[in-house]
């Protein structure tokens, strides 16, 4: 049986993405079918026409946010916490030791928020910290029960992966992870020419 957080009543046991499908609906008003989001209901026209009247950015972005509420109402109701939480325990368990340096670098956050995400989560005793007097800078790793945690938080996402995943065709899956792929290496091009441009 996995543990509940420390200052949180007892969490959802397995199917956790599941059961908070069926709870809560992840959009107000008419409840949207696969079929209503199928590919198969838009023809080649409709895509063109939506490319255009939208930027691929914009379209990723929403896809991205789509795909983290099909799991983030399962974090929320089982565990109190959310994605950033999510992603910041699992680059603790890839990588702890870590210092908040690391983490910061590694998730695109500031210092600051990440030095208040690790204190509470110390505080729910999924984060240990050395004990004082202490190397700088300080290296984090994960507690029994934060990898107990981020091991059943993981379970979630690859539950919500699977039945994102089961909707689509193989060949638009691996498609996809190209496009995605390359995508990013592009965007982070972009960002190292920006980086050494100069003033």
């Amino acid at each position: 049986m996995i543990a509940s957080i420390p200052g949180r009543g007892p969490r959802a046991r397995s199917g956790g993405f599941r059961r908070a499908q069926q709870q809560r609906p992840f959009v107000k008003g008419p409840i949207m079918t696969a079929a209503d989001h199928s590919f198969d209901q838009t023809d080649a026209s409709q895509v063109q026409a939506k490319a255009q009247a939208e930027a691929l950015s914009d379209r990723l972005i929403m896809a991205c946010e789509a795909v983290v509420r099909c799991r983030s109402t399962s974090f929320r109701n089982s565990f109190g916490l959310t994605e950033i939480h999510y992603r910041l325990l699992a680059q603790v368990r890839s990588y702890g030791p870590i210092t908040l340096g690391d983490l910061a670098r590694n998730l695109s956050r500031d210092c600051g928020q990440i030095s208040r995400m690790v204190k509470m989560l110390t505080t729910r005793g999924l984060i240990a910290r050395p004990a004082k007097p202490a190397p700088r800078p300080l290296a984090i790793r994960l507690t029994p029960m934060g990898q107990t945690i981020c091991d059943a938080m993981a379970k979630i996402a690859q539950d919500s992966e699977q039945a994102i995943g089961a909707l689509l065709p193989e060949e638009d899956k691996v498609q996809a992870a190209l496009a995605v792929e390359r995508l990013y290496c592009a965007a982070r091009t972009v960002l190292e020419e920006e980086h050494f441009e100069p003033a």
